[in-house]
């Protein structure tokens, strides 16, 4: 089954559309200020890139409702004619804003009327607005917009819907930019990938939506296929919560993973959209990671960050919509002007040719990497063929509230053990619960899958709380570091060593086994560890429930 984008549509600190990035782009410019949308005392580096008469009330579900009711309407799709389902990812949801004001008010002793939101915020207020359905969000952190195709892909193949939105959205808030500061990961000045002085990314907002239909389908409607995803690509570095792997070894392995999906070589691919943050590490990985799928090839490579900085969870739509466009017109997006001399990769033609198929590829806190393989319409896709999956093993895993005996639990647990949240010691429990019963260790090929509706909530509460008391100049590295849904799959891969696909999913704890399953069933993996959790308050009860799951072929 061929795959086809029909619909199109972004926001950003360039603008509304699409066509507005990629002028911006052409011209080299930024959307840069140095004031952001709310207090900036504390941060070392105030500047953003924000998006112009935003409302601040709920800015992530205003930017995602625009982005995804302008893609429906490029793509002549009335979702009240059609199963149209939604797939979502982003950092923060609506942690930007609403939640932060409610939890304020919490904070201050005067609970608010209005009621708590989170990362799934946006996908539930659109899909509910628009009548989509299904719906999800994952939450991968800054790969989370790339990583949602991964779920498209495998509804559209399973017939779960007639068409599917994807969509990656976040906006700036203080709860973010402070996170990033204490990290020492902003720039001084502007964001400069793959420049000899590069020395920081920039924080921007934004929201993207692809409307992605079978192709047959889509012909039949009359609608103007406008590209085609031919293949999806996950995998995680296994090696560090915040650094990547310094020889790019889980981007490189994302991006052979969505090659091979797409049943195509390095040779094939004519243009490269990479992640591009403008931090000394993270370019380095890329360059590292490029080098090794495309060796001395010079290969084109464009990135987006430079002109409306990071948008997170967002970015991997934003930058998807970008390749479409360069897709669409036959011109590539301008490279970095200047590569620094040590970085190894091969510098980009100085004339690229017209794109035919193109690469986009994230990577993320957590070590987290995503890459799909997007083409132009004409390009035909995989033949596709589901394999026979199984739940082989099952464990659970309850805490009761209070004070917890996690050495009764896992008498030898990790060095890091003793520094992880009750949030990421559950689910890692869990897993070691499930895995020393097993006959043999987990394989490194082994997927994770994780959802959880309250996910992290535990440490979003603390590390605000410490915000809302000290300052964004006090903001804890250490909670930042584990406000990301997926952190006890992310600190799983990193002991276990497993370097498979990594997703995580804010929704009840039952779709981690039912995504599980897909990832499975279309290849992505060879066998996944789901696991449903929940864990509402630091100190409450929680449990953990963890499914192996295997091809039988």
């Amino acid at each position: 089954m061929s795959l086809h984008i029909t619909g199109l549509a972004a926001r950003s600190g360039a603008g509304r559309g699409v066509d507005a990035l990629a002028a911006l782009l052409r011209e080299g410019g930024h959307a840069f200020s140095a004031a952001p949308p709310y207090d900036a005392a504390g941060l070392a580096s105030p500047q953003c890139a924000q998006v112009e008469g935003l409302d601040r009330t709920a800015p992530a579900t205003t930017l995602l409702t625009e982005a995804v009711t302008d893609a429906l309407a490029d793509a002549g799709l009335d979702p009240k004619a059609a199963r149209v389902g939604l797939v979502v990812g982003t950092s923060s949801g609506d942690i930007s804003g609403p939640w932060e004001r409610w939890h304020a008010a919490v904070h201050q002793g005067d609970p608010p009327a209005e009621p708590e939101r989170g990362r799934d915020g946006p996908t539930l207020a659109v899909g509910q607005a628009l009548g989509l359905g299904p719906v999800a969000t994952v939450s991968i952190a800054c790969a989370s917009g790339t990583a949602a195709f991964a779920l498209a892909q495998a509804w559209l193949l399973e017939v779960r819907a007639d068409a599917v939105v994807v969509a990656g959205v976040d906006a700036l808030s203080r709860y973010i930019h402070a996170g990033f500061n204490g990290l020492g990961a902003l720039s001084a000045a502007t964001p400069r990938p793959f420049h000899p002085d590069r020395d920081g990314l920039t924080l921007g907002e934004g929201a993207a939506a692809l409307v992605l239909e079978p192709a047959e389908r889509a012909a039949a409607r009359g609608a103007r296929a406008r590209a085609a995803l031919l293949g999806v690509g996950l995998a995680a570095d296994a090696v560090h919560m915040t650094a990547p792997h310094r020889e790019g070894r889980g981007a490189a392995a994302a991006i052979r993973a969505a090659l091979d999906d797409a049943g195509l070589q390095p040779g094939d691919i004519d243009m490269v959209s990479v992640h591009g943050t403008g931090t000394v590490f993270n370019d380095n990985m890329e360059a590292f990671a490029l080098r090794e799928v495309f060796g001395a090839r010079p290969v084109p490579f464009h990135g987006v960050k430079q002109a409306i900085g990071h948008t997170l969870g967002a970015a991997g739509a934003i930058e998807a919509a970008v390749v479409v466009d360069a897709l669409e017109r036959g011109v590539q997006p301008p490279p970095p002007p200047v590569i620094a001399d040590d970085l190894p990769v091969a510098r980009p033609p100085a004339r690229p040719p017209a794109p035919r198929v193109a690469l986009s590829t994230n990577a993320a806190f957590g070590g987290s990497n995503a890459a799909v393989v997007l083409a132009r319409p004409d390009v035909a896709g995989p033949k596709r063929a589901p394999r026979d999956t199984v739940t082989a093993a099952r464990a659970e895993l309850v805490v009761p509230a209070g004070p917890v005996d996690w050495r009764a639990l896992w008498p030898d647990p990790p060095e890091r053990f003793r520094r992880m949240h009750r949030y990421v010691r559950l689910g890692m429990v869990a897993l070691h619960r499930l895995l020393e019963a097993l006959d043999a260790p987990p394989a490194p090929s082994w997927a994770l899958v994780l959802a959880s509706r309250t996910n992290c909530r535990s440490v979003d509460l603390r590390y605000h709380a410490r915000l809302l008391d000290r300052g964004a100049a006090a903001a804890s590295r250490v909670d930042f570091v584990y406000t990301i849904p997926g952190a006890p799959i992310a600190e799983a891969s990193i002991h276990w060593g497993l370097r498979g696909p990594s997703l995580a999913l804010v929704g009840d704890p039952e779709e981690a086994e039912v995504e599980a399953h897909r990832l499975v069933r279309w290849g992505h993996a060879p066998a996944a560890l789901a696991l449903g959790m929940e864990l509402p308050e630091g100190d409450a009860a929680g449990f953990a429930r963890v499914a192996l799951v295997r091809a039988t072929d």
